[in-house]
C-alpha cells in the first residue's frame, strides 16, 4: 500500500501514551524532530542518555532506539514525525533525508537552540501544525510540505553553526553500523552483498549482519534494500526518467528485475508508485 505520512502534535499528548522505561523502535522510514518548549524531558537513544531541556531539539532517525526515562510535569513541546515519501513530495531535486547531519547515524542527536533559533523553529512548527490542520483536502497540503523543507533547512543551519559533528562516544556495535551505513551511501549503487561490504570493513559477513541487526533492529541486507528503494522512489516521484531509466541508473541488469524488486520491498509495482505520488 502507498502512502505519505505526516503527524504533528503536542509532546504531553504523545507522552501520556508512552511507558516509562519502555524501549521504542522507530520505524524504518519513520523521522521524528522534538521542540522543548518548556520542562524537561530524560531518555536514552541508542545507548546514550540525554537529560534535555526547553528550547531544545531532539532527532531520532529510521531504526533508532529511543527509552523515555523521565520528564517533568510542566512539559511543553512538539512532536513532528514524517515518513520517507512525504518528504519526498516536498519539493523536486532536494537534499535527502539521509544527508541532514541531525538524520545521521553517527550524529549527535540534541541540539540547543538560541533565542532566536528557537522563535524561528517555533513558528515553523506552528505553521506546519496550521496548514496540516487547516487543509481542506487530504492532498491539499503543499504548503505544509514548503514548511518542513524549510524548517529542516534551517534546522541544518543551527546544527552546522553549533559544529556538533560526529558522536565520539559510539559503543563499538554503532561505529561499525555507522561504518557500514556510510559505505553503503557511497556503494549502493554497484554494491548489494553483505559479503562485499565485510570485505570493506575487514570482518565476516554474518558477524557484520549480527552487529548491524543489534544496533539497528534491521539485517544488513535490509538497510542496503531501503537505500536502493529510496534512490528509486526519489527518481521515480522527481524526475521525468522512464522506468528503464531508472533501472539503468540504479545498476539492475533489466527493468523487469527491478520492478520485481521494487514491488518485492514495496507492495506495488514502480509505475504504480509514480502515478499515486506525481507533484
Amino acid at each position: 500500500m502507498v502512502s505519505h505520512y505526516l503527524e504533528i502534535g503536542r509532546l504531553h499528548h504523545k507522552l501520556d501514551n508512552i511507558n516509562i522505561d519502555q524501549e521504542v523502535i522507530n520505524g524504518r522510514n519513520l523521522y521524528r524532530i522534538v521542540l522543548i518548549q518548556k520542562g524537561s524531558i530524560t531518555l536514552k537513544i541508542d545507548d546514550r542518555k540525554h537529560d534535555i531541556e526547553e528550547k531544545t531539539l531532539y532527532f531520532i532517525a529510521p531504526g533508532q532506539i529511543s527509552r523515555l526515562l523521565s520528564f517533568s510535569s510542566d512539559i511543553v513541546g512538539y512532536c513532528v514525525v514524517f515518513d520517507i515519501d512525504y518528504f519526498l513530495l516536498c519539493l523536486k531535486n532536494q537534499v535527502q533525508l539521509c544527508f541532514y547531519p541531525f538524520f545521521q547515524f553517527n550524529t549527535y542527536p540534541v541540539l540547543e537552540l538560541t533565542t532566536s533559533q528557537y522563535k524561528k523553529t517555533f513558528e515553523l512548527i506552528r505553521k506546519i501544525e496550521t496548514e496540516h490542520a487547516n487543509r481542506e483536502v487530504i492532498n491539499d497540503d503543499l504548503l505544509t510540505k514548503l514548511y518542513l523543507n524549510i524548517l529542516l533547512i534551517e534546522i541544518e543551519r543551527f546544527y552546522k553553526a553549533k559544529n556538533l559533528g560526529h558522536n565520539s562516544e559510539q559503543s563499538k556495535k554503532h561505529l561499525i553500523a555507522s561504518k557500514f551505513k556510510q559505505l553503503v551511501e557511497k556503494h549502493y549503487r554497484s554494491v548489494r552483498k553483505v559479503s562485499e561490504y565485510a570485505d570493506m570493513l575487514t570482518m565476516a559477513p554474518n558477524y557484520l549482519n549480527d552487529v548491524v541487526k543489534e544496533a539497528t533492529h534491521q539485517s544488513a541486507s535490509e538497510i542496503i534494500h531501503d537505500r536502493l528503494i529510496l534512490e528509486a522512489k526519489a527518481q521515480l516521484i522527481q524526475t521525468e526518467m522512464s522506468i528503464n531509466e531508472v533501472a539503468y541508473d540504479l545498476k539492475f541488469n533489466d527493468s523487469s528485475y527491478f520492478c520485481r524488486f521494487f514491488r518485492k520491498q514495496t507492495g506495488v509495482s514502480p509505475q504504480t508508485f509514480r502515478e499515486k505520488n506525481h507533484f
